[in-house]
């Protein structure tokens, strides 16, 4: 009945109760093989409000905090891969690229939790029920879902979360020295996701989140659980990479020296101490790895210099 059109879809909306305390329990519903299960039959309803109604009614079930949302919170990683892509693929037509839906409407909507259940498709472990695309993994592999998956909620994240133009980003000229403190379910988000040294493509996804957004670079380093004291193993080495990618992607010239706006000095020295803070820790990670080399049986010192040397040239010569 939603899905006849926009005037349908109005009416249903308007005489359907989405407070009933039943209506979670059916998203909970599992898959029965052959046929379309409740969660499934829950999905395409909750689906068919965003594809068939028009911008208004669209920002009415955007607000509505337990329709759309639950079905993200429940199961969302034993889906089938079908279901994830029409789930991602909707929102995405639908919400993220949709001009109408305001950036703060799309904030309120993809809060911090609701980000981490869908960055939980990053350990998809659900049925493979669509045959895979120009993919590298062999055919009847148990791994082609979770690749397909994978690539899905990637593509999505970095739509949502490292656009300007589409996504829930703010640009911040302050670089986060305003003390607004924008971004902020960014933040969040970023502080509970998976650690990123423990996956390659989350990695990726915070080193270009922090790209679009440096205003979080400070903010990120005081809160985060990464440890950057020097120590002779792989999970430290891990940490450093990291940290180097993260400089890799901040461009050479700071966004604060090309704008035209007039900025008074002590805010233009709080902006460029948001990057030298970051330095610091290059600088702190070389002086306090002396001594491991021998210790350690390599010089970490070295070590340290080589990973470093792309992304911090100016903090490496002043330790020659």
């Amino acid at each position: 009945m939603v899905a006849q059109g926009p005037d349908s879809a109005k009416d249903v909306y308007s005489h359907f109760d989405f407070n009933n305390k039943y209506l979670p329990g059916l998203l909970k519903k599992g898959f029965k093989k052959g046929r379309t299960d409740v969660r499934m039959a829950c999905i395409q309803f909750a689906l068919s409000f965003l594809v068939a109604g028009d911008n208004a009614l669209l920002a009415q079930v955007l607000e509505l905090k337990g329709f759309i949302p639950d079905i993200l919170r429940s199961e969302i990683k034993e889906d089938r891969v079908s279901t994830v892509n029409l789930l991602l693929s909707t929102l995405r037509t639908k919400v993220v690229h949709n001009k109408n839906i305001s950036k703060t409407q799309k904030v309120r909507f993809f809060t911090a939790e609701v980000l981490l259940h869908i960055a939980s498709l990053y350990r998809w472990n659900g049925i493979t029920d669509v045959s895979p695309e120009d993919l590298k993994v062999a055919q009847g592999s148990e791994e082609v879902g979770k690749a397909m998956v994978r690539e899905l909620v990637h593509s999505f994240l970095r739509d949502l979360c490292c656009s300007l133009k589409h996504g829930i980003t703010f640009c911040d000229p302050s670089l986060g020295t305003s003390g607004k403190g924008g971004n902020v379910v960014l933040l969040h988000f970023l502080l509970g996701l998976r650690p990123a040294t423990e996956d390659q493509v989350v990695a990726d996804l915070l080193v270009n989140i922090l790209k679009v957004c440096p205003d979080l670079l400070n903010r990120y380093f005081k809160e985060t659980h990464y440890s950057f004291v020097p120590r002779v193993t792989s999970a430290w080495m891990g940490n450093v990479r990291l940290l180097k990618k993260i400089c890799e992607a901040q461009p050479d010239i700071s966004k604060s020296c090309k704008t035209s706006e007039f900025i008074p000095l002590p805010r233009l020295l709080s902006v460029a101490m948001v990057t030298t803070d970051v330095l610091d820790m290059v600088d702190v990670l070389i002086e306090d790895s002396d001594g491991f080399d021998e210790e350690g049986g390599f010089s970490l010192n070295e070590d340290v210099i080589i990973s470093l040397q792309c992304c911090c040239p100016c903090c490496i010569r002043s330790q020659e």
